[in-house]
């Protein structure tokens, strides 16, 4: 029979998954692009994530299960889809900047599915902890997709001039 908290693990557990594709995701990010500018960034959620899968690891630990270490299926199609992206079109800030956005909702959606939980809604500290943290990756997929969006303007300006 499967309990609440059996529930909770799993949800905290894939949680740590998300912030490890979403760790291997930001870092393949910056490894793929030319512009300094996008590395520190990227670097910036790449660190955001560890401190978010360590803060839940402590939280399963706490609850007699054991966190998992590795990141999820879908987080490896997302990686697969980077890879896939970044290969057809070489260091191309708005290709790579869409997949990170693709991530970060992915990750959002995680965070909305585990904060519906009954068992995380009858603890505070949980809900304080999951908001908080989907706040955050909520506040990096916005500066991504004001780069994003940035940077199809810019694209798009550039297209203008050369046509004139």
């Amino acid at each position: 029979m499967t309990t609440q908290y059996d529930v909770l693990l799993t949800a905290l557990n894939e949680l740590i998954e998300i912030n490890h594709s979403r760790i291997d995701g930001y870092r393949k990010a910056a490894d793929d692009i030319d512009g300094g500018d996008l590395k520190g960034i990227f670097q910036g959620m790449v660190n955001e994530s560890e401190n978010f899968a360590d803060d839940l690891a402590n939280h399963v630990e706490k609850f007699g299960g054991e966190p998992v270490s590795g990141s999820t299926f879908s987080g490896k199609i997302h990686q697969v889809w980077l890879d896939f992206k970044a290969a057809v079109s070489s260091n191309n800030r708005e290709t790579i900047l869409s997949s990170c956005e693709f991530g970060d909702e992915t990750a959002i959606k995680a965070y909305d599915t585990a904060l519906a939980l009954d068992k995380v809604q009858a603890s505070p500290d949980f809900m304080s902890l999951l908001h908080s943290q989907r706040s955050s990756i909520s506040e990096s997929l916005k500066v991504i997709q004001s780069l994003r969006s940035s940077e199809h303007h810019a694209k798009a300006e550039q297209e203008v001039l050369d046509n004139q």
